[in-house]
């Protein structure tokens, strides 16, 4: 991770289509430390330990430097959430950079596209990080069982509100910068002049994006989940939990499976088009053989044979062409994490009814 997405520099320099969020702000300066960037990222779960832990020291409900494992978890996990979406930015520009002999010249402003790809709007994550700061104490007041925060002060919930809430926008910044990402590779898709089914691998390169954008979701989502022990233990944190654990799964499925399936249906049409045209070959091939077997010609029968055994092959090869724009081990990786979040939550929901009987 420590090599970034200086390409868009060179956007940016021309004139920025828009500024760059707080979010990208902060990859670009953990970018630019000495060392590895992971290793940036490592060294900052020990505030983010300390900052979740906090609340409890400051209400006194725990000694100071006596840890909550718990606390611990979402200490590491809000560094974890950061971490993987300066990851998936990355990823987001060499996943173009693979693309771009599929994309040809099929559209007038590459480096614009790779920016809007890569980078996050300013004004939405601003509003986005406001309204999820405001809104997390709301939270706090609607079930503090729940929530796990009763009894803590007011430094305490202030800590609490400053750990969490920085996770939440990330972790929501996370998908709505993986929904325009959406857009923007269908529109690619459609554009691409260069789609070539025996050339896949091109095709393939927005599809590790868009799972692995699904995947971190849905594991932060899952792993409160699990962690949680106040999850599902009244009405009011079902009814707050259901959303995201349900939801997050299908906005996944969305941004993996829409933009592929235009990529889907432009190699069905190019795989009937080659299949086409060697059908008629065939056909052709075929009345030929049969002048040649009229006329007695053994020669010309046995050259037409052959050539038409050649055909038959290629019109195998052609069928075992792939159509969807991803390989096995993507799709098979990516559908097992779908099921993730709904496996935990079953597994709570049917302990808790266990331990009521």
């Amino acid at each position: 991770m420590a090599t970034d997405t200086s390409k868009a520099g060179s956007v940016r320099e021309r004139g920025r289509p828009y500024a760059r969020s707080w979010i990208d702000v902060f990859f670009g300066w953990m970018s630019g430390l000495p060392g590895p960037t992971w290793l940036a990222y490592a060294v900052l779960v020990l505030p983010s330990t300390l900052l979740s832990n906090s609340a409890l020291w400051l209400s006194g409900l725990r000694p100071w430097g006596d840890v909550d494992p718990q606390a611990v978890y979402w200490g590491v996990s809000t560094v974890a959430i950061v971490a993987a979406a300066h990851y998936l930015r990355n990823l987001a520009g060499a996943s173009f950079d693979r693309f771009r002999p599929a994309l040809g010249t099929g559209h007038p402003d590459p480096e614009r596209v790779r920016y809007e790809l890569t980078v996050m709007p300013a004004a939405p994550i601003a509003v986005m990080t406001v309204v999820l700061i405001a809104i997390t104490p709301l939270y706090y007041l609607a079930d503090p069982v729940g929530s796990q925060v009763e009894g803590l002060n007011g430094a305490g919930l202030v800590a609490r509100t400053a750990a969490e809430g920085l996770s939440s926008v990330v972790f929501l910044a996370v998908a709505f910068q993986a929904v325009r990402q959406l857009v923007a590779v269908a529109r690619l898709h459609a554009v691409a002049d260069q789609v070539d089914p025996f050339r896949p691998l091109p095709l393939y390169a927005f599809s590790r994006l868009a799972a692995q954008a699904g995947i971190v979701l849905v594991v932060f989502i899952s792993g409160g989940v699990a962690v949680n022990p106040q999850a599902l233990a009244s009405e009011t944190t079902v009814a707050l939990w259901l959303p995201w654990i349900l939801g997050t799964p299908i906005v996944a499925a969305v941004v993996f499976l829409v933009p592929m399936l235009g990529m889907h249906g432009r190699l069905e049409a190019e795989k009937d088009r080659l299949e086409s045209t060697t059908d008629g070959r065939m056909r052709a091939l075929i009345g030929e053989l049969n002048e040649a077997i009229d006329a007695r010609v053994t020669d010309r029968v046995d050259a037409l044979d052959r050539t038409i055994a050649a055909l038959r092959h290629e019109r195998e090869i052609l069928g075992k062409l792939p159509t969807w724009p991803w390989s096995t081990g993507t799709i098979r990786g990516f559908g097992s994490a779908l099921l993730l979040p709904i496996a935990l939550f079953l597994d709570k929901k049917t302990g808790a009814v266990l331990k009521d009987e």
